[in-house]
């Protein structure tokens, strides 16, 4: 039963913060407007991408394997390697504050460069929340401590901006952009409080070295770079223009749903297929019955988001962003083939295959991005929401032929399964 609790909780509570996502940007839409949803869309975006290609992709997954694989405490483990790690996110972190402000183009205005320094606050925050979160997995925390250390900070940026809608009628993307940073903030000194206290007598410290290795082993699986780093949004913007993403903003806002989905029920998947390799009859079972179900919740949320995607963003929106619409048909049944992906790639890590699922990835995502430059470069927004559709398309089929082509691995250690993981 606790199990059964767990994995409602993850991939429930992934769906709730991204229900929440929906409504903030629904809110910021009706505070900014088509241009300023556009500015802010670029901030999150690149906030986003910094943190996930950096201290906030693969190194979580690392960090919570090896701390479950040892029985340590988070404070314990890592508490040497905070310091290194606080000076390398700042150095990493700064080149996308610098990118915005090119791909703004206005790089004369200082509000543009004042949100450049909530691009850098937010990957800071970004990467510090997600270690965080992977420590409190790690250490195996009680469920209540995860799920009130998911949903605050995105829950007080919705609370705030909602009270915001109340009481005025337009306000800035730094304005906003200061509220997430806000939320995060506290969010991330509540977080850092639920971890368990550092034993008196700790003396194991985990090995930095080889937490780095363990964090390349899983890096392109771990980042899904084809709808993990946001690329399609980010050249969007740098090659239309903010106007042009605001619209696909809220197509994707929309879309995003289907996506999470995926990514919890794999989040779910991986250590029960990962258990299971000493059993390939019941491991093949639990493959098909999980992709089964998968496929099934998948599909039948992507058709009821594609018949109501019309009325949604209007309603939601407003006129103003009924041209998203379009675009909004392709990306969501887009979301949903990239989230079967994601429980795919789960199967894969949890046989030891993980690499398979890596050179899928790094071979369609140059194609993609081609594909979305030439379709941003001839102004068709909506051919943006196709390219994406043909990748998940082909990501599915790559992936399931590698599927059928791989069994159960039978033998397992702790070194290979923290890989997996």
């Amino acid at each position: 039963m606790t199990q059964r609790i767990a994995a409602l909780f993850v991939v429930g509570g992934g769906f709730v913060v991204q229900g929440l996502l929906t409504i903030t940007g629904i809110i910021s839409a009706r505070l900014l407007g088509v241009e300023g949803r556009g500015e802010l869309a670029l901030v999150v975006a690149l906030s986003a991408m910094a943190a996930q290609l950096t201290l906030g992709g693969s190194l979580p997954n690392a960090l919570t394997a090896r701390l479950a694989a040892r029985g340590l405490t988070t404070r314990g483990g890592v508490g040497h390697l905070v310091r290194p790690w606080t000076v390398l996110a700042v150095a990493v972190a700064l080149p996308f504050g610098v990118l915005f402000a090119v791909l703004h183009g206005e790089v004369g205005d200082p509000g543009v460069w004042w949100l450049g320094a909530a691009v850098v606050a937010l990957a800071l925050l970004n990467m510090g929340y997600r270690l965080v979160l992977a420590g409190l997995l790690g250490e195996g925390a009680p469920m209540p401590r995860i799920a009130l250390a998911t949903l605050l900070p995105q829950t007080l940026v919705t609370f705030v901006m909602a009270g915001m809608f109340v009481v005025v009628d337009r306000t800035t993307p730094l304005v906003l952009s200061a509220v997430m940073i806000g939320a995060f903030s506290v969010g991330m000194v509540v977080s850092l409080g639920l971890l368990a206290a550092r034993p008196a007598d700790a003396d194991e410290r985990l090995d930095g070295p080889d937490l780095w290795r363990l964090t390349r082993a899983t890096y392109v699986g771990s980042i899904g770079p084809i709808d993990g780093l946001a690329l399609d949004r980010t050249l969007v913007g740098a090659i239309m223009g903010t106007v042009a993403l605001g619209l696909y903003s809220a197509a994707a806002a929309l879309a995003s749903l289907p996506g999470m989905m995926g990514t919890g029920i794999a989040a779910v998947l991986l250590p029960r297929i990962a258990a299971a390799q000493a059993d390939p009859a019941r491991e093949r079972a639990l493959v098909r019955r999980w992709v089964a179900g998968a496929t099934a919740v998948l599909g039948a949320l992507t058709v009821v988001l594609v018949l109501s995607a019309d009325w949604i963003i209007v309603l939601a929106f407003g006129r103003a962003f009924e041209s998203a619409v379009p675009v909004a048909h392709w990306l969501v049944a887009a979301s949903g083939l990239l989230g079967l992906r994601r429980v795919l790639v789960a199967v894969l890590q949890g046989r030891d295959r993980g690499a398979v699922a890596s050179r899928i990835e790094l071979a369609l995502t140059p194609v993609l991005v081609v594909a979305i430059v030439l379709a941003a470069r001839a102004d068709a927004v909506e051919a943006v929401g196709v390219a994406m559709l043909v990748t998940a398309v082909a990501s599915v089929t790559a992936l399931t032929v590698a599927l059928r082509l791989t069994s159960p691995t039978r033998r397992r250690d702790v070194s290979r399964a923290g890989v997996a993981a």
